[in-house]
């Protein structure tokens, strides 16, 4: 997805919350707030907020020297999601659906984020949870434990830390001998790198690999070729965390998103509200495999796949190559966020007030899916001559 003018305020309020965890230099403090107020007016809002998050953190890392700011933080969360972890397996254990309970408290322990709530405290962690536990699930969680069973390759994308200890349960509840968790490759906010995987429980139950990079969320051009390759041969990727579906919303490939909504931006993209518990899939209309060779770089995407949750905002399903929704049918090229690998698509679509079909044919680089699209007209702006244009 986008960023919004509405990200811009949150950067910065980020690099002031991460500069004063660092250090107490008020200088410094007032050093990285120029800077991130001088990129923030520079910020492509066509980036997705992940990526511009990722430069962000990186800067506070360099003024300051310190390599990840966040390091206490996440050893005490650890520690303090394994003193709760036995009590929460009980829970489970007892409830009346075991499965909706552990997909439910996986989506809850998103909670712990220190880089959206900067002024979260590890004594809150437990009432933060038990509050985020008692909201509704929006999702197919019998939908969601099918497709896990079909899957032959899964790749489970970690958040963070202390997160992922209530991750576990979930993964227990999964075919873990299909599983590799991958966690990320450098310091990102409070992510999981390997260190929180192993203290998490996971050497032994899962495979544990990591992106090859830093930076919340994934942008894929940016990760290890390992990765890239892991990425893409996936045939289901479960995704946990925003900046997971803020990075990966759009990508053809068939994902599971698992997270709370934490900002009005993506409440206003997905449809549900600020708080809601979401699990939400990404499904490309063609399924069809694709072989994807070593990756090269990619932009940004600017459009959405279609999903299970109704949006506030127009939808439409992209086509494999880039082609319009109203059946013109010019050749181009799609980029999308999974990365590289090419295919040919053909694309037909409708229009108001009748119908027109029309194909091309294009080149992309990215794990898309060749397919149709077709735009639904945004129901709240009817007069509005631009609701029925594509993202």
């Amino acid at each position: 997805m986008k960023s919004a003018l509405d990200c811009i305020p949150c950067f910065v309020a980020q690099a002031l919350n991460v500069a004063r965890l660092t250090t107490d230099d008020p200088q410094v403090h007032e050093r990285i707030l120029r800077e991130a107020l001088r990129r923030a007016s520079e910020a492509d809002l066509a980036q997705s907020p992940a990526l511009f998050g990722r430069g962000i953190h990186r800067l506070v890392r360099e003024l300051t020297g310190q390599e990840d700011p966040y390091l206490a933080i996440k050893q005490e969360s650890n520690r303090l999601a394994l003193a709760m972890l036995p009590a929460w397996r009980e829970r489970l254990r007892a409830a009346e659906n075991p499965r909706l309970a552990a997909v439910k408290l996986a989506v809850a322990a998103n909670v712990i984020d220190f880089g959206i709530k900067g002024d979260l405290t590890a004594e809150q962690i437990p009432v933060a949870l038990e509050s985020s536990f008692a909201a509704p699930l929006m999702g197919d969680v019998d939908g969601f434990f099918a497709a896990a069973e079909r899957a032959t390759d899964i790749l489970f994308l970690a958040d963070n830390a202390g997160e992922l200890v209530f991750d576990r349960l979930l993964l227990e509840l999964l075919p873990r001998q299909k599983i590799t968790v991958a966690v990320k490759g450098g310091p990102a906010i409070n992510d999981a790198l390997r260190a929180d995987a192993t203290a998490a429980g996971l050497d032994g139950l899962v495979a544990v690999m990591d992106t090859g990079t830093d930076g919340a969320g994934i942008v894929i051009q940016a990760c290890s070729r390992e990765f890239q390759r892991r990425f893409a041969r996936a045939d289901l990727i479960i995704a946990k965390g925003q900046a997971n579906f803020e990075s990966l919303d759009g990508c053809g490939q068939n994902i599971f998103f698992l997270f709370k909504v934490k900002c009005p931006v993506v409440a206003r993209h997905i449809g549900p509200a600020v708080g809601s518990l979401i699990l939400h899939r990404n499904v490309p209309e063609m399924a069809g495999r694709v072989a994807v060779p070593p990756l090269t770089g990619a932009r940004e995407p600017n459009s959405t796949t279609e999903n299970k949750i109704k949006r506030k905002d127009k939808v439409m399903t992209p086509m494999g190559d880039g082609t319009g929704p109203l059946g013109q049918g010019p050749a181009g090229k799609g980029m999308g966020p999974c990365g590289g690998g090419q295919r040919r698509g053909w694309g037909g679509g409708r229009g108001q007030g009748g119908q027109g079909r029309g194909q091309g044919r294009g080149r992309g680089f990215g794990r898309g899916r060749s397919q149709g699209g077709v735009m639904q007209p945004n129901p709240t702006a009817p007069n509005d001559p631009n609701a029925n244009k594509p993202n």
